[in-house]
């Protein structure tokens, strides 16, 4: 399926992109910004323990747009599964537990995302208690991420989310360039997380479910990153 482009003055926000920062992940800078000017689908970039991504898309966009407001956001790996943090004022460390990440987010005025929550396919999603001792102080649950292999895992996301009285956000997980401008919200022009989590309460969810194969793709990425910058490798591009 092509890419979609946002109407009017409304902005399309894909709350769940990974970049070239992301060991997993080959989306380049400039294909990020490209798909703001293209598509009006804005990229809210959340890498792996690292807010270097976003910091460099928002820095490039924001120079020709400057309207748009800073998103520094991270995906964070604690030692009970993810938690994304967005409109962060300063990089999390890896390694806490949920309780801890979350709360501190918190403390730096930004907002706590729990990524794909019901995933059971990646190893990589919050446990279940976790989840249920965190929730008071979560402000969005993902109910629609084009990654998950099973839509039952969206779906259970979305009861979860609609129980505990939780925002709902969207988000392709994107992690290669065809995946950009399938999966966003669709809303008004916000700024900060305060007036974002306004609009997004009346936002449209544009979702688009991405081939489950895509993440042999990734585990792919992976090794092969892995490998090239090891030293050897990195001695081999010095000499070329």
């Amino acid at each position: 399926m092509s890419p979609e482009t946002v109407p009017g003055n409304r902005v399309g926000l894909d709350m769940h992109v990974h970049s070239i920062y992301s060991p997993d992940a080959v989306i380049e800078i400039d294909t990020i910004v490209r798909a703001w000017r293209t598509h009006k689908v804005l990229a809210m970039v959340c890498d792996h323990n690292t807010t270097r991504g976003s910091e460099e898309v928002f820095r490039r966009i924001r120079g020709f747009d400057p309207d748009i407001p800073l998103i520094r956001a991270e995906e964070i790996s604690t030692t009970e599964g993810e938690v994304i943090g967005a409109f962060l004022t300063e990089e999390i460390s890896p390694g806490l537990s949920a309780g801890e990440t979350v709360d501190q987010i918190k403390d730096q005025g930004a907002l706590a995302i729990v990524p794909h929550p019901f995933c059971t396919f990646r190893a990589s999603a919050i446990d279940r208690h976790a989840l249920d001792e965190t929730i008071d102080r979560v402000d969005l649950i993902e109910g629609y991420n084009a990654r998950n292999t099973l839509p039952e895992a969206n779906h259970a996301a979305q009861t979860y989310a609609r129980a505990h009285k939780k925002i709902l956000s969207a988000g392709s997980d994107a992690h290669l360039p065809f995946e950009l401008c399938r999966t966003f919200v669709e809303l008004e022009p916000f700024d900060g997380p305060d007036d974002f989590l306004s609009h997004l309460r009346k936002g449209t969810v544009h979702f688009k479910a991405t081939d489950p194969a895509v993440h042999q793709v990734s585990r792919a990425v992976k090794t092969v990153k892995r490998s090239w910058y090891q030293p050897e490798y990195r001695e081999m591009i010095v000499r070329l």
